[in-house]
């Protein structure tokens, strides 16, 4: 009897060992399969996000291309305007239209929205250490960098005004069939005035500034945005 007794209590033992062991896998499976759907929806969450960010670098680069493209053209105006100074050209027409050129202005805007929101949600949610390093590096220090240099700049537009108002008049003029009251160049001989260099002289040093400060910016942005096509496809 005792040994069917403990015949009886080995089996009931065994079991027992087996329903326990068939909780603690069903328990494991439950924690992995649950891991593994937290793990989907964050890697979902992190590539919907890399892709907004994509999509705006690609937006900003266009922009700020186009800003490299208006200073370049701004440019080659004040070393137009040089020539025509150094070799006497007085042409009204010519240094009129060159000098208008003098008023193109730059407005430097990007849109930091993508990763502001990254960096509210946990920038540790972007799994690649060096895209996380690649966002920080390009938002936290080359854009507002160049953000402060353009800032300071500005004090500069004082200045120009103050000479503009020196070296034009304004006279009403008639664009498509609408009136308008522009600053225009009204004597040729302002190429000889210190004046006029003086003018020159800060356009050519502030579009040389802001062009560079904005070029260093754009292969930041590049980098980026690649590393983050590489990511999109993995």
């Amino acid at each position: 009897m005792k040994l069917l007794g403990n015949g009886r209590f080995s089996q009931y033992l065994l079991y027992a060992l087996g329903e326990i062991f068939l909780v603690v896998i069903g328990i494991l499976i439950a924690l992995q399969i649950n891991t593994w759907n937290e793990n989907r929806k964050q890697r979902i969450y992190e590539l919907k996000m890399l892709k907004e960010l994509s999509n705006t670098l690609q937006k900003d680069k266009r922009y700020l291309s186009s800003l490299v493209t208006r200073l370049d053209q701004k440019e080659k105006s004040v070393n137009r305007l040089l020539e025509i100074r150094e070799t006497g050209f007085e042409n009204l027409d010519t240094i009129g239209r060159y000098f208008q050129s003098l008023r193109t202005e730059i407005l430097f805007q990007y849109n930091s929205g993508p990763y502001e929101s990254i960096k509210a949600g946990g920038i540790d949610k972007i799994s690649k250490d060096s895209i996380r390093t690649a966002m920080e590096d390009l938002y936290e220090f080359l854009i507002p960098r160049t953000e402060k240099i353009l800032d300071k700049l500005e004090a500069s537009n004082e200045q120009e005004e103050a000479l503009m108002e020196k070296l034009t008049t304004r006279e009403i003029l008639v664009r498509n069939s609408t009136k308008i009251i522009q600053r225009v160049v009204s004597d040729p001989k302002i190429i000889y005035q210190d004046e006029f260099l003086h003018l020159l002289q800060l356009n050519k040093s502030n579009t040389y500034v802001s062009r560079s400060r904005i070029e260093a910016i754009l292969p930041g942005m590049s980098k980026l945005d690649s590393m983050i096509q590489l990511e999109l496809l993995r």
